[in-house]
């Protein structure tokens, strides 16, 4: 079933396509890592730390901090934040577990499956609905059972696309050996369906928005992750490692406050103007692109209100990586292995106490 249209075709598809394939966001290099004392909001103690973005360019889920940077909250919890992105999630938890990274954004499944392997890394907090589905330009193919034989573009084995593709290829009896996967960093998933290298892979919504307002290929919705398979799933968290959180309560529980001001900030509709103009910075989109992509985030929900860290969800995705073959029973990491719950509430005490 095709997505609700989502605006006029813009005629400039190749300039446009260009400057998304071509950019990249990128941080700091070599930034120190600090602590300091206070009680956060308007501290004359500064926190240095070092953050880990996803996507190349960055893509919407990880956006958060950036609007935390450009919108001042950074500032107001007295943190100075230098960003790094890298193309995946499992890339920049990898950065956090190599020392690389204070904290970072990675998918939830990449989490788990670090964890079970003995990483002590941390969840503080996180967006508990995954956009991800299974589209095609195809129009013979309309369901699940259509996959069958079909080459499907997704991020890399063990990547949240992957991961998500073969959760939906499941509900249906399908399994990677009836599929072929092709692997792809981000955006150049949109030129290969563009292109027509692939009729089938596994998007984001603003990915579909860009296809579908700069180009004249028209994108269908085959089978959507949270919608049709398994609302109990989790997407994405913001970590760091146990031992950071220890030896930096304080510079974790300011980093979640600004956190939890931007995500105020974005759920609300009056912002989406401004909000487009920020995605289109770090993302690359043109503007009109990225107002009609928040538009459809927005009513999906993706951005959700409270700390995003539903138990239930999260075990879900855990479930996953067992049925997918990733992690096995005993390896499985239990709710308390994967987030600390108490840095939220800690930093929202914080937000109410400058609010």
């Amino acid at each position: 079933m095709a997505l609700r249209p989502i605006g006029r075709r813009t005629g400039v598809a190749a300039a446009s396509l260009a400057v998304l394939l071509l950019a990249t966001a990128c941080g700091g290099d070599d930034p120190a890592s600090g602590s300091g004392s206070g009680g956060g909001g308007g501290t004359e103690d500064t926190i240095s730390m070092t953050f880990g973005t996803a996507g190349t360019p960055v893509v919407y889920g990880s956006l958060m901090m950036h609007v935390a940077d450009e919108e001042g909250f950074l500032e107001k919890y007295g943190l100075d934040v230098e960003f790094q992105n890298f193309a995946n999630g499992a890339d920049s938890v990898r950065a956090v577990i190599g020392g690389q990274l204070d904290a970072a954004l990675t998918s939830t499944s990449s989490l788990v499956n670090v964890v079970a392997q003995g990483a002590p890394v941390t969840g503080m907090v996180g967006m508990d609905k995954p956009d991800y589905y299974i589209a095609t330009t195809d129009p013979s193919i309309t369901s699940c059972e259509d996959l069958r034989g079909q080459t499907i573009g997704v991020d890399q084995t063990g990547g949240a696309r992957y991961n998500s593709t073969v959760t939906m290829l499941g509900s249906c009896g399908l399994t990677v050996d009836d599929v072929e996967f092709v692997n792809f960093a981000g955006p150049p998933i949109i030129q290969a369906l563009v292109q027509g290298q692939i009729t089938v892979g596994n998007l984001h919504y603003d990915e579909e928005a860009f296809i579908e307002s700069t180009t004249d290929v028209q994108v269908e919705e085959v089978l959507s992750l949270v919608k049709d398979v398994n609302p109990d799933t989790h997407y994405v968290l913001q970590v760091a490692t146990t031992d950071y959180i220890e030896q930096n309560r304080e510079a974790v529980v300011r980093l979640t406050a600004a956190y939890i001001d931007a995500n105020e900030f974005v759920r609300n509709p009056e912002n989406t103007e401004r909000f487009a103009e920020i995605a289109s910075k770090y993302n690359k989109q043109p503007v009109e692109v990225a107002q009609q992509a928040v538009e459809l985030f927005l009513d999906f929900e993706f951005w959700p209100e409270g700390s995003g860290l539903d138990e239930t969800k999260i075990m879900g995705v855990v479930q996953e990586q067992i049925d997918a073959g990733a992690i096995t029973e005993a390896q499985a990491p239990s709710y308390e292995d994967l987030v600390d719950p108490s840095i939220y509430e800690e930093a929202m005490e914080l937000v109410e106490s400058t609010s």
